[in-house]
Parts: structure tokens; C-alpha cells; sequence
């Protein structure tokens, strides 16, 4: 089979001594050769982690064929239906299943569909990151960070998650902060991919376009009965600030629901953070330092200061 008939998937989401029910492979280093390492019938131990890490080796391979079947272990895993999957384990596995379902779910453009599967990630969302054992930096490790607006949005969803639960809010508001996460840049489906990927900078009217995506996100979602007024809000004015300089509406911190205050911290730091088209990801001191010179005027300073805490860990990536 030609390269294009393998996916990559990360071996930290194997679970081990369990049968994933499909082949794995490994590529050649210095070709685009595949060769048969598991039996689908064969389960991968622990030792056979430990020397596939030893030999620096992060992925493995399955063929385009076996997504479906590996989406379904994914499942189990993140949702703890693999009884000896480490918790570690499960935080990988749960960023994967997000990013596959919310790619798909984004690709056919159904409000229905997104909005329901956003929902049910978000309860496993927050399960996860209000367990006793959760570290974020485990989290952060195993985030992607491409310019795909499923990716900015499922990052966004799992960072408003840990920032919403170590401001003390219960686990059902960090549940419903998730898909507020997940849904936030709805709005951006209804944007010319042009300018989304621009590689250069926006012209005025192009930039127009890009600050009606919070508009566009509300006007798809406000009169569904399932969302709270805090996730819409979440959608609706997570670009506006304190001062009062920012948009749709340009109203100032008083006006802003407490969840797009969250929304709006972690949004800025993801996409400082990740790959765009017109720029590399910044380092996380510098966009902190960003952050932190915007602390009162674009940012709450409480929201701030807690996730300043909650990316310590992190400074030295």
C-alpha cells in the first residue's frame, strides 16, 4: 500500500495488554516502507512500550481502513470502558477522539450534529480535568497545534475546561464551559477558507469578515433550547474586553458573562501558541508576557493570574 493508506497514532494512547482488534505498523526511517510490527490479535505489552520509546519511537501506524475500529478503542479508553488504561492514558486518548469527532463534525457543516457531539465531549471533558489525578501539563504535552479551527476550538475547550475548574467552579459549569469551547468559533465555518488561511496580513475588509464570526456563531445557535446563556455568550463575546475595545459589541467588563472572560484567555493564548498561517507558534513565556502587558484591558486580571499559574509547569517549552 502506498503511504496515503496509513494514519499515524500516538503510542501513548495504547493501553497495554489489550487487543486493539487491528494491525499496527512501523515505518522505515529512511523510507516510505511499512512493515507489520502487531497482530491484530496480539496485544502489545509493556515492555514493548518501554522499547518503543527507548528507540525514540512515538508513532505507530494503522491502515486508513482501521480508523473507524481505532476511533471506537479511543472511546473506551478516554471514557474508562479500558478498566486498566492508566489515567494518563485516558487524557491522551480523549484529545484524540475530540479532534476526530469535532474534525468530522465541523467538515459537514450540521449545527445539529456539532452542537450534540459538543455536548458529550464536554461531559468527558470535564470529568477528566476535574479528576484527582489530572495534571495539566499531561494535557498540554499531547495537544496539536495546526491552524484547523477543529483544532483551535478543541484546545480552546479542554484549556477553558482546566481554567473554569481551578477558578473553583462546579463540574457541571465546567461541563457546559467545555462546549462552549467547542462551539465558540462555530461562527468561522461561515468564513471564506481564503482568509481564514491567509498567509499574509488582512485587509480591511478581510478583517471585517473575520470580526463577524462571533455574530455569525450566535446567529446559528440562539434559539436552541440545549445551550445556556453562559455558552452562548461564550460564542457571542469572546473577543470583547474590559476597555471596552472589543467586538461585536465593544461593551466593557461589567457587560461580559464571566464564562467569555475565561473564553477569552485561553483563546488568545492558543492561537498565540499554535501555528498560523502567517507566523510559527510564539513560545509560552513570550505569549504570556503578551498577555500579561493586556492584563486589565483585554484580559480579566483574576482569569489571568489563574491561568498564568496553571501554565508555570510549562515555561520552559
Amino acid at each position: 500500500m502506498m503511504e496515503l493508506d496509513y494514519l499515524p497514532i500516538s503510542i501513548s494512547t495504547l493501553v497495554p495488554e489489550t487487543c486493539l482488534g487491528l494491525e499496527l505498523y512501523l515505518k522505515a526511517t529512511d523510507s516510505h516502507r511499512y512493515t507489520l510490527y502487531r497482530g491484530k490479535d496480539y496485544p502489545l505489552s509493556d515492555a514493548d512500550l518501554t522499547r518503543l520509546q527507548d528507540r525514540g519511537c512515538r508513532q505507530v501506524f494503522i491502515t486508513k481502513e482501521s480508523r473507524e475500529t481505532f476511533q471506537v478503542y479511543l472511546r473506551q479508553v478516554a471514557q474508562g470502558d479500558q478498566l486498566n488504561a492508566a489515567f494518563k492514558t485516558r487524557v491522551y486518548a480523549m484529545n484524540e477522539v475530540v479532534r476526530g469527532v469535532l474534525e468530522s463534525a465541523f467538515a459537514r457543516d450540521d449545527t445539529n450534529e456539532t452542537v450534540t457531539t459538543a455536548t458529550e465531549l464536554g461531559v468527558v471533558a470535564a470529568e477528566i480535568v476535574t479528576h484527582d489525578e489530572f495534571v495539566a501539563n499531561d494535557l498540554f504535552q499531547v495537544l496539536h497545534h495546526d491552524y484547523a479551527t477543529f483544532t483551535h476550538s478543541a484546545n480552546v475547550a479542554f484549556y477553558a475546561a482546566i481554567l473554569a475548574s481551578k477558578l473553583g467552579l462546579s463540574s457541571t459549569d465546567v461541563a457546559q464551559i467545555a462546549v462552549g469551547g467547542f462551539l465558540h468559533d462555530l461562527g468561522k465555518l461561515g468564513i471564506d477558507d481564503k482568509i481564514l488561511s491567509k498567509p499574509g496580513k488582512l485587509d480591511d475588509n478581510e478583517y471585517r469578515q473575520i470580526q463577524m464570526h462571533p455574530i455569525l456563531g450566535f446567529r446559528r445557535l440562539v434559539h436552541r433550547v440545549d445551550l445556556s446563556e453562559g455558552q452562548l455568550m461564550m460564542v457571542y463575546q469572546h473577543h470583547e474586553r474590559p476597555d471596552g475595545r472589543g467586538y461585536p459589541a465593544g461593551v466593557t467588563e461589567n457587560e461580559i458573562h464571566l464564562w467569555a472572560k475565561i473564553c477569552a484567555v485561553v483563546d488568545v493564548y492558543e492561537a498565540l501558541t499554535s501555528h498560523r498561517p502567517y507566523r510559527i507558534p510564539m513560545p509560552l513565556n513570550k505569549a504570556l508576557e503578551i498577555q500579561q502587558r493586556d492584563c486589565g484591558t483585554a484580559f480579566n486580571p483574576e482569569i489571568l493570574k489563574c491561568w498564568t499559574m496553571i501554565t508555570k509547569p510549562n515555561l520552559a517549552s
